[in-house]
């Protein structure tokens, strides 16, 4: 008997089963099932992508803006206000002292007295500096007389010399010259005239001096001059010497005696006053 090779038999059943619409029998010979494809995944939806909304710019605060907006110093102007307090210093050093309320003949002394350089040589308050001091009652200690300070002002102390001693005659205090102190009499480059001389000698003998009792006595010389000059009376009174205030006199030949002669009205008008 014929034996029918296996895989005939494995296609005549799949004839079969194909015609019935059956399906095919396992083969039982197959060491191997097979299996079903496995079911694919299921596609996983994308999530939706928000739509992205832009933020807005943030705020400027209204100084910056200002700020930013505000037009800008040029390179240049930074040295020029480095500069400027050496200006203010260079422009405040060229200006006089401007007088503090004083009027008459002190107030024509106190310019004099910084026109003339001596508050350069004295300090603007008679402090000292390169000359003696003026504050410290050293004004009536070394000239007990207003005369002899006027022909002092008037010679300076080329007539003395250096280290020689000058003051009144019953001075407690002279003094010894130490350097060169210019006369203003008629020899000088800038000349004053006796009434200048006056003004600038009662300045420092008044508004220098710390000591009230010293300073009132020339305060009262002061006060009948000021009188005299405003009514003009002090020229009438001078005319008969051959005098007046506004004599420039020679420096070296003035003495005190004829100070005296230029204060002699206003002194006699203090002695009619106090009888």
């Amino acid at each position: 008997m014929t034996e029918i090779p296996e895989h005939l038999l494995k296609r005549s059943a799949e004839r079969k089963a194909a015609l019935s619409g059956e399906a095919p029998a396992a083969d039982a010979g197959s060491s191997t099932a097979v299996e079903p494809a496995a079911t694919a995944a299921p596609a996983v939806a994308a999530a939706p992508v928000p739509d992205v909304v832009p933020e807005p710019p943030a705020r400027v605060a209204p100084y910056v803006e200002a700020y930013e907006g505000r037009k800008k110093m040029p390179f240049w102007i930074i040295p020029v206000l480095l500069t400027l307090p050496i200006w203010a210093a260079m422009y405040v050093g060229t200006l006089e002292r401007v007088p503090q309320g004083l009027t008459g003949l002190l107030g024509e002394g106190e310019e004099l007295y910084v026109e003339s350089g001596c508050s350069g040589c004295h300090g603007a308050e008679g402090g000292g500096g390169i000359g003696p001091a003026l504050s410290d009652g050293a004004v009536h200690a070394t000239f007990t007389s207003i005369e002899d300070q006027i022909v002092w002002i008037a010679q300076g102390s080329a007539i003395v010399g250096t280290g020689n001693l000058y003051s009144s005659a019953d001075s407690p205090r002279p003094r010894a010259v130490a350097g060169q102190m210019p006369g203003f009499g008629g020899e000088s480059a800038s000349p004053l005239d006796m009434e200048q001389l006056l003004a600038v000698t009662l300045y420092e003998r008044t508004q220098l001096e710390p000591v009230e009792e010293l300073a009132s006595r020339d305060l009262i010389l002061t006060e009948q001059m000021d009188l005299l000059i405003e009514t003009g009376e002090i020229e009438t009174s001078l005319e008969a010497s051959g005098l007046s205030l506004h004599d420039v006199v020679n420096g070296d030949g003035l003495t005190a005696d004829m100070v005296a002669a230029y204060l002699a009205p206003a002194r006699a008008g203090l002695v009619e006053g106090e009888g």
